[in-house]
């Protein structure tokens, strides 16, 4: 307990954290059901939300900048690491259509502002964990942030991390635990086990605080099989909600195909 700090004390005095940003679009972190396609990959992303907003999610994911683990691999195949700013104005689009609260990432303090002309929720991906620069600025803002837990992170460090944005101001946060470093191939079976599921932390952060526990079971197991039996893991021991990565055709999504669910299967893990 004693990594707790007074920001965090007085969040747990609080109850159920609620988070209110558009007045017109209600939203609790409490039961999140946040889905959508990794990358806004073009005018479709419409229809795209409201085939999954039909199913009883209630936040709809998608970025308009993806940072890329091989950005030059992605360049050469004809994708530059979203489509940015066209994407947001198609994410505008969305919430017009559909009126789902929007989860995108921002990737660096500068675009706060751009990004938070769209964005219901602040994603912070988990290579910007520890980007002081950039929590500083989210914690000036009064949108709320899905924090990403960085694949090596710790206790301390999670807790640290929102400290940085509460102390800002802004306590309307949550953590994602999206897995940690995984392990090596087993005989081919899985071409790479990249990422592994980081369960534990659920029961073990609610032992420290109640900021909202977000659990991403894409990016945790990196294979559509696995997702939908990691979701209901998550929720059995205490997460608050979970994103998960939903395309209409997994194959053909242009980024993290090989994790990416179909509706079926979303329809399943929502209403199964």
């Amino acid at each position: 307990m004693a990594i707790m700090n007074k920001y965090i004390k007085s969040l747990k005095n609080q109850g159920k954290l609620n988070i209110s940003i558009d007045k017109s679009i209600n939203f609790e972190w409490k039961y999140t059901k946040i889905a959508g396609p990794c990358s806004v990959e073009g005018p479709e992303i419409v229809d795209i939300a409201k085939e999954i907003k039909s199913l009883g999610i209630n936040a709809f994911r998608a970025g308009a900048y993806k940072p890329c683990t091989y950005p030059i691999l992605k360049e050469t195949n004809g994708w530059k690491e979203g489509l940015r700013k066209e994407g947001l104005e198609l994410l505008k689009l969305v919430k017009k259509e559909t009126n789902l609260p929007i989860v995108t990432e921002v990737m660096d303090a500068s675009m706060v502002d751009v990004v938070g002309e769209v964005a219901n929720v602040f994603q912070v991906g988990t290579r910007n964990f520890q980007n002081y620069t950039l929590l500083d600025a989210l914690g000036k803002c009064n949108i709320p942030v899905l924090l990403k837990r960085g694949t090596w992170g710790t206790i301390d460090e999670i807790l640290g991390a929102c400290e940085r944005i509460l102390v800002g101001g802004n306590q309307n946060i949550a953590i994602c635990l999206r897995g940690v470093v995984g392990m090596p191939s087993y005989r081919h079976v899985f071409p790479s086990i990249r990422w592994a599921p980081d369960l534990m932390m659920i029961p073990a952060l609610k032992e420290l605080t109640n900021i909202p526990i977000i659990y991403d079971p894409s990016h945790s197991t990196g294979y559509r099989n696995f997702v939908k039996p990691i979701t209901r893991a998550a929720m059995a021991i205490g997460a608050d909600g979970w994103i998960i990565e939903c395309h209409p055709n997994p194959d053909k999504s242009i980024s993290d195909a090989a994790q990416a669910i179909n509706y079926n299967t979303l329809n399943e893990i929502i209403n199964g």
